[in-house]
């Protein structure tokens, strides 16, 4: 070779050399990313190159094994361990004439990074800190930062798609905390929301046992709770459970298949009648066994929650078809469950979809199961409040049925039974009282009513009593019954018979007034007489088990009604029975006259009978008064057998009284007695 073909050849070997170490150069230069000043926290999500084994840094000078992205968020957890790694990146820092500036850095530690580097500078060192990892602060003076990522043999790549996704925040100190105290804050909010709603729900259950939709919905979104912390909450940001990467991913994955049985027990209690019990047992078993397979063969997770994630989207479809199908059909409930069932799905898609930020790989999520739970907790809160509607509505109701039941047996009969409410009451229930009876009655109203159409009569009747039952209740009695136009009262108390004449009183004078407003409107006037007696009675209920009635029973109650009859017999107002005229707390207060002995079935010896003139219209008052000393001698002549002289008394107060009965009744017996 001549020295032009030697100088040749070294110029071809120069050439090839520079390009050889050119090709060493760039392969020795990790990519590069830019960051600008002001700009807040970047992800650096890539490009890393990757180096095989826990290299040092000064030793990267070779080809890495690949160039790598972090993902955000994965389709199914990584099982397979693929460490230990070591991942380099650069980072231009464009900050234009500002000095050196305080740099952070930000890594959770469950990525499993063993150490950081920034420069050369050892930034944390998982090996003598095993709590999660700090804010990593350091100062930039150039213009490029080198950082290091290294990763033990116990975690898998940081590429791994995972539950539990890698993530690197850089940039200025301030905007690194700043971004990881929101971060924080952000997860504890959710924790707390799915811990508190949950306890809220559960506690609602424990008032309302017999809803188990808020027990099945407490659960879900306890069990929630249970999963974000796992997946981005509390545990993940700030807690070292000693727990290897595998088990945790296994936590994970068990935690969102309670999380999915939990929502199809909420789903059957919701629908118990509708979801038939084989689509039930479908619904329990698939979770079921999902969790069971992930605790029994953890290497094989990837493949479990590829098949829970073909389970959840069948289960999603399956119900938004149901919900739509009821929602149709009316069925409220389904009109909330619609857009909760479809919130989650939404924010998987943005997710997937969306902006390759942190928020959007660790809230949004979060942020849709919350939703779904605050529509769900709206729904069952609205259950409750329509419940206390109705409970109210119920209550209106119970007691307008009370009140009017209570119109047909009043409360006093109840109270002296000892009974409270209505539905104490039992057949054979009885009491032994003595009591003021009570029997009044319209004179000639068989003849009146005949001259009456049948609502007429009801009307008439009806005007009658709303008069004179007010007085009874006045007066401290109740009505036991009405007997056609007739009215049964009871007086309970030790002064029943005052209050009894007292009534018996107010109702003649009632009376007169009536018949003064009646005779304006061209009618005639009515006239009514009452019988009062005090002694022992018998209260109770009688019948059958699907017909009882309330009822009074004595020889007093006869000797009531048959004091009434009297009165009508004898044409007069008030009469009372011995009994009854001995109880009166001062009988001199009252206008009265003995009016005979009568005979009472049951009884060996008569009863003696009073009338009563209080409460008669003024003229036939007066007329009473001035005839009662006639009447009074002709009565004791009577019972003395002298019948002439009974006779002549008994004239002189028909004289007075024509209409007197009561005179005229012992002139026609005198008269009889006479001629014998």
């Amino acid at each position: 070779m001549d020295h032009k073909g030697a100088l040749r050849a070294i110029i071809a070997t120069s050439i090839l050399l520079a390009h050889v170490a050119s090709i060493g150069a760039e392969a020795g230069k990790a990519p590069e990313v830019a960051y600008r000043m002001g700009s807040g926290a970047a992800l650096l999500r890539g490009p890393w190159e990757r180096f095989e084994g826990s290299v040092a840094e000064n030793a990267m000078v070779g080809a890495p094994s690949r160039t790598v992205a972090f993902p955000l968020r994965g389709m199914s957890p990584a099982a397979t361990l693929t460490g230990p790694a070591t991942y380099r990146m650069n980072v231009r820092i464009e900050r234009g004439s500002a000095p050196a500036v305080r740099m952070g850095l930000y890594v959770p530690a469950f990525s499993g990074i063993d150490a950081v580097f920034a420069n050369g500078q050892r930034l944390f060192d998982g090996s003598r800190d095993p709590a999660a990892m700090p804010l990593l602060l350091f100062d930039a003076t150039g213009a490029e930062v080198s950082l290091v990522l290294r990763v033990g043999s116990a975690s898998p790549g940081l590429e791994a798609a995972s539950f539990f996704p890698s993530f690197v925040v850089f940039g200025d100190a301030e905007s690194v905390n700043r971004e990881r105290m929101l971060l924080g804050f952000a997860t504890a909010i959710q924790d707390g929301f799915f811990l508190l709603a949950g306890l809220f729900v559960f506690i609602l259950f424990l008032f309302w046992k017999k809803n188990l939709d808020f027990l099945a919905f407490s659960l879900f979104l306890l069990v929630a709770g249970l999963y974000r912390s796992l997946e981005g909450g509390l545990l993940f940001m700030n807690l070292n459970l000693g727990l290897g990467r595998l088990a945790l991913e296994t936590a994970h994955s068990v935690a969102v298949d309670l999380q999915y049985l939990a929502l199809a027990f909420f789903v059957h209690t919701l629908y118990r009648t509708r979801i038939k019990a084989p689509v039930a047992a479908a619904l329990y078993a698939a979770p079921l066994m999902l969790a069971a397979g992930t605790l029994a063969l953890p290497d094989r997770l990837g493949a479990f929650q590829l098949a829970a994630q073909a389970c959840y989207a069948l289960f999603g479809a399956t119900a938004l078809a149901f919900f739509a199908y009821l929602a149709a059909k009316g069925d409220k409930k389904a009109r909330w469950l619609i857009p909760a069932f479809l919130v989650v799905p939404a924010a998987l898609a943005f997710r997937r979809f969306g902006p390759e930020a942190i928020w959007n790989a660790y809230l949004v999520e979060a942020a849709a199961i919350a939703a779904f739970g605050v529509i769900v907790l709206l729904m069952l809160v609205k259950k409750v409040a329509s419940s206390f509607e109705s409970v109210e509505e119920l209550t209106d109701y119970i007691e307008a049925v009370s009140r009017s039941v209570h119109s047909f047996i009043p409360k006093e009969f109840l109270e002296n039974l000892d009974k409270t409410d209505l539905i104490d009451l039992r057949l054979g229930d009885h009491a032994k009282k003595e009591m003021t009876i009570f029997f009044s009655d319209i004179r000639a109203f068989t003849a009146l009513s005949e001259r009456l159409t049948v609502e007429e009569n009801f009307a008439f009747i009806n005007s009658y009593l709303a008069r004179v039952v007010p007085i009874i209740k006045e007066n401290g009695g109740f009505v036991d019954k009405y007997v056609g136009d007739g009215i049964m009262a009871l007086f309970p108390s030790k002064r029943g018979p005052d209050e009894a004449i007292r009534a018996a009183i107010a109702m003649q004078t009632k009376m007169v007034e009536y018949n003064g407003h009646r005779a304006k409107m061209g009618y005639r006037a009515i006239s009514m007489g009452v019988g009062v007696h005090t002694g022992d009675l018998m209260l109770g209920v009688v019948g059958v088990e699907d017909r009882m009635e309330n009822t009074v029973i004595s020889d007093a109650v006869n000797l009531g009604a048959r004091l009434q009859a009297i009165t009508k017999a004898f044409n007069i107002g008030l009469a009372i029975s011995e009994q009854a005229f001995k109880e009166l707390e001062d009988p001199g207060s009252y206008k009265y006259r003995f009016i005979g002995k009568v005979k009472v079935k049951g009884k060996a010896a008569p009863v003696s009978v009073f009338e009563i003139f209080d409460g008669l219209a003024p003229d036939l008052f007066e007329r009473k008064m001035k005839a009662n000393m006639f009447f009074e001698q002709g009565m004791l002549s009577y019972y003395q057998k002298d019948f002439a002289g009974a006779m002549y008394n008994f004239k002189r107060t028909l004289e007075i009284i024509p209409e007197d009965g009561a005179a005229g009744f012992y002139l026609d017996n005198c008269m009889n007695k006479a001629s014998l």
